[in-house]
C-alpha cells in the first residue's frame, strides 16, 4: 500500500527517472536497442547520456522491466513504476525469510521486525516512487542482490546445487541492473558458505553457480560490444572514472553516507544515530563471541558498501541502498535481543530501549503516511500538470514533430509525453529553417507569464509566421518546499 501510493503520481520526475522511463517506452519497440532519441533531429554525440541517441549509459535490466509494466498496462506513470512497486514488495518476504535461515528458525520476531523496517524505509520508498535517482535500478538491484543472498544461504544449509544454479542466475540478473555492485550478493553470503561447507564445498556450489551467471550475465555486453563497441567502451570506461573522479558535482567528504543516515532511514537523527551504533556495536560483538557466520554475512552485507562508495569519489545519494536489507536484518535482530532481554539485570535499560524503538517507528510510519507524492519535485520553470497536459496533446500532431526550448531539463518527459523531438536550446532562425525545409512541424515552449519575451526578434518576422506554433506554460502553481531527498 506504501509504495503503491508513492508510485501513483502523474508527473516524471527528473534525475535519472525521465531518461529511464523515455528508453523503456523506445524499447517496447525495440527491445534489442535501447534508445533515448529515436530520431536525432539535431546532431548530438552518442557518449552525451543526455542527448544520444543509443543508450547504454545503465544496464538494461530495469528498463526491460519498466517496458514490460508500459507494454502491459499503457504509457500511464504508473505502469512504468509497477516493477519496483512488486519486486520491493517482495522483498519484504525475502528479508524476513533470510532472518530465519541467518539466525535460525527461532529468529521470526527479528525477521517480522526486519520485514516491517524495511516495508517503511524512507530511501527504498522513494526510490520505488521515482523521485530521486536511480529509482527502479537501484530497487531491482536491491531486490537480486537479496535473493542471491537468499538462495546462496539456502544453498549452504541444503547443500543443494539447485539452490545454487539459482543464486548464480539471480547474481548474473543482479548484473544486468548496476554492473559490479551485484557482486555483493556473492561477497555477503561467503561467511556462511564458508562456515556450513569448508571451502571445498563452497568451492563446489560456487563452480555450480558459475554457468548461470555467465548465461545471464555475458550475452549482453557481449552484444553491445560487438554492436556499438566505440559507445560501449565509453560507458564502461565511465564507471570506471566514478570510481576516481568526482563527476558531474557529486563530490562529498568520506562521512556523507553517514551524515544522511537521519534522512535516509527517517525518524529522529538522534535515535537513528544511537540505533546504528548499537546496533553495529552489539552484531560485531556477537558475530566475534559465538562465531556466528549468519550475522557475519549480514555485517558484510551492511559494512561493504558503506565503506567502498564512502572512500570512492563520486557519491550519489542512493548507492548505499543495497545495503538497507541488511541493515533491518540487523536492527531486526538487535531488537529482538532486546525484547528477549526485557525481564533481565539490566530491565530498566532495555525497556527504555524498546521505547526508544517504538517512538523511531512510529516517527517513520508518521512520516510517509504524511508525504505527499502527487507534488512534482524539480519542477521551477513549468506547472506541471499544465506541461503533462500540453506535452499529451501534441501526441495528435500527425507527421514529424519537433519541440525547441523545453527547459526545467524536461526533455525526456516532454519526449515520453508527446512523441516530438524536444531539445532545451532555444530556436534560431537557421535551425528553425532548416527543421522547416526537412518538413517538420516547429513547436517552441514558452513561460505564459513572459508573454513571449522570452521569443528571439528574428523569429518574429513574416518568414516564420505560421511555421513555428509557441506553447506559453504557466509557472508552478505548487512547489514541494523540501528537496526530494528530504520531502
Amino acid at each position: 500500500m506504501v509504495r503503491l501510493r508513492a508510485a501513483n503520481h502523474p508527473y516524471i520526475s527528473q534525475w535519472d527517472e525521465a531518461y529511464h522511463a523515455l528508453v523503456a517506452k523506445n524499447l517496447t519497440a525495440h527491445p534489442l536497442e535501447p534508445t533515448l532519441y529515436e530520431e536525432k533531429v539535431l546532431p548530438a554525440d552518442d557518449r552525451d547520456w543526455t542527448k544520444a541517441g543509443v543508450w547504454l549509459h545503465k544496464p538494461p535490466l530495469p528498463l526491460w522491466l519498466m517496458a514490460a509494466g508500459i507494454a502491459a498496462f499503457g504509457e500511464n506513470e504508473l505502469s512504468f513504476r509497477l516493477p519496483s512497486v512488486m519486486l520491493d514488495t517482495l522483498s519484504i518476504l525475502l528479508i524476513y525469510l533470510l532472518a530465519l535461515e541467518l539466525f535460525g528458525p527461532s529468529s521470526r520476531l527479528a525477521g517480522l521486525i526486519a520485514a516491517a523496517l524495511y516495508a517503511v524505509n524512507p530511501l527504498m520508498i522513494r526510490l520505488v516512487s521515482g523521485r530521486i535517482p536511480d529509482d527502479t535500478p537501484h530497487v531491482v538491484n536491491a531486490f537480486f542482490i537479496t535473493g542471491t543472498t537468499f538462495l546462496f544461504v539456502v544453498s549452504a544449509r541444503k547443500n543443494s546445487r539447485a539452490y545454487a544454479a539459482a543464486a548464480g542466475l539471480s547474481l548474473g540478473l543482479g548484473t544486468l541492473c548496476m554492473s559490479a555492485v551485484a557482486l555483493l550478493g556473492l561477497a555477503a553470503p561467503l561467511p556462511l558458505l564458508l562456515s556450513h561447507r569448508g571451502v571445498r564445498g563452497s568451492a563446489r556450489l560456487l563452480a555450480v553457480a558459475a554457468l548461470p551467471f555467465a548465461v545471464a550475465a555475458l550475452p549482453w555486453p557481449l552484444y553491445c560490444l560487438s554492436r556499438w563497441p566505440d559507445l560501449w567502451r565509453h560507458e564502461s570506461a565511465l564507471h570506471v572514472n566514478h570510481l576516481f573522479t568526482a563527476l558531474e558535482g557529486h563530490a562529498h567528504a568520506w562521512w556523507w553516507y553517514l551524515k544522511i543516515l537521519p534522512v535516509q532511514y527517517g525518524g529522529s537523527a538522534v535515535l537513528v544515530g544511537a540505533f546504528g551504533a548499537a546496533v553495529l556495536v552489539y552484531a560485531v560483538r556477537e558475530a566475534a563471541r559465538r562465531r556466528d557466520a549468519g550475522l557475519s554475512a549480514a555485517l558484510c552485507w551492511t559494512l561493504i558498501p558503506y565503506i567502498f562508495f564512502s572512500l570512492i569519489a563520486t557519491k550519489l545519494y542512493a548507492y548505499v541502498a543495497v545495503a538497507v536489507p541488511a541493515a533491518c536484518l540487523l536492527t531486526g535482530f538487535f531488537t529482538a535481543s532486546l525484547w528477549a532481554a526485557r525481564g533481565g539485570r539490566y530491565r530498566a535499560a532495555v525497556l527504555a530501549a524498546l521505547l526508544a524503538a517504538g517512538a523511531q517507528a512510529g516517527f517513520v510510519v508518521v512520516e510517509r503516511l504524511r508525504a505527499d507524492y502527487s507534488i512534482c519535485p524539480w519542477s521551477d520553470l513549468y506547472d506541471y500538470p499544465s506541461f503533462r497536459r500540453v506535452m499529451l496533446r501534441l501526441r495528435e500532431v500527425p507527421g514529424p514533430k519537433v519541440l525547441l526550448n523545453v527547459g526545467d531539463s524536461k526533455s525526456p518527459q516532454a519526449m515520453y509525453y508527446s512523441g516530438a523531438a524536444a531539445y532545451p536550446e532555444a530556436p534560431s532562425a537557421v535551425v528553425v529553417r532548416g527543421l522547416v525545409e526537412r518538413g517538420c512541424r516547429v513547436f517552441v515552449l514558452v513561460e505564459e507569464d513572459k508573454h513571449g519575451a522570452d521569443v528571439a526578434r528574428e523569429l518574429k518576422t513574416k518568414e516564420f509566421r505560421g511555421k513555428i506554433f509557441y506553447i506559453p506554460v504557466p509557472a508552478p502553481l505548487s512547489r514541494d518546499i523540501k528537496h526530494p531527498y528530504e520531502a
